[in-house]
């Protein structure tokens, strides 16, 4: 999935397990050769990436977090369940967009809230029934049981859409603290550099597409009425 904003932004969404995923990061960041590669990432996600490789056991660093480690084990979990699937890492696309931000000379920007924060809000906001029912559906998700989904398919607008939709009627405050906020905060992010006039190459998880995108053209809409009007007022006070 590929949003483009003029010829100074360009927002790929990606499924963290797909190897076309790869293939579309790379592909974007040769061609366009920004001044810098935003991701989804940040310091602590980052910090495990680039260490996955070196024997470091993630779920051992999870732990030094009990309150959320729960969480994130099943998350984990379930990144190897599709990792097994596809064939590729989970993160391949994350380093993939690393390396080539290097190879053009682009700067990287980490733009995506802590990951500590989402995932102590998402505990002390949830109650008791909606964390019992999301443990449960990600469980079932565990289990070799039910219809095939077609991962392949996961960066597709239609299917991005529906797939929010169903987060949002199972686990709404899920939906509010995974997808909303760091939406917000990432779209934030992203309009700050752009608001410098560097070509930027986002790369973030397709379900952040939709949010992120339209949260950078209502900030470009609301900085162009704010200069507008401050034109205006400006020509004003001259022919007053």
């Amino acid at each position: 999935m590929l949003k483009k904003l003029g010829d100074k932004f360009f927002l790929v969404g990606v499924a963290h397990v797909l190897p076309k995923s790869v293939r579309e990061v790379e592909d974007v960041i040769t061609k366009e050769r920004p001044d810098v590669v935003a991701v989804e990432l940040c310091p602590s996600r980052y910090a495990a990436l680039v260490k996955k490789g070196s024997g470091t056991n993630s779920l051992n660093a999870m732990r030094a977090r009990p309150r959320s480690f729960l969480m994130e084990s099943m998350l984990h979990l379930l990144q190897k369940k599709f990792s097994r699937q596809t064939g590729m890492p989970a993160g391949e696309e994350m380093l993939a967009a690393l390396r080539h931000a290097k190879r053009v000379g682009a700067r990287v920007e980490l733009i995506d809230q802590p990951v500590e924060i989402t995932l102590q809000r998402l505990m002390m906001r949830m109650g008791l029934l909606e964390k019992l029912r999301l443990f449960g559906e990600m469980l079932v998700s565990l289990m070799p049981i039910g219809g095939h989904f077609e991962l392949d398919k996961l960066t597709e607008e239609h299917v991005v859409e529906h797939l929010l939709k169903e987060l949002k009627h199972a686990s709404p405050t899920s939906y509010e603290v995974l997808i909303q906020e760091r939406d917000a905060h990432m779209a934030s992010k992203l309009a700050m550099l752009l608001s410098e006039d560097l070509k930027v190459v986002g790369v973030v998880g397709a379900g952040h597409v939709p949010g992120i995108y339209n949260r950078i053209i209502e900030s470009m809409e609301k900085n162009w009425r704010i200069n507008f009007e401050y034109q205006l007022n400006s020509q004003l006070s001259e022919t007053f």
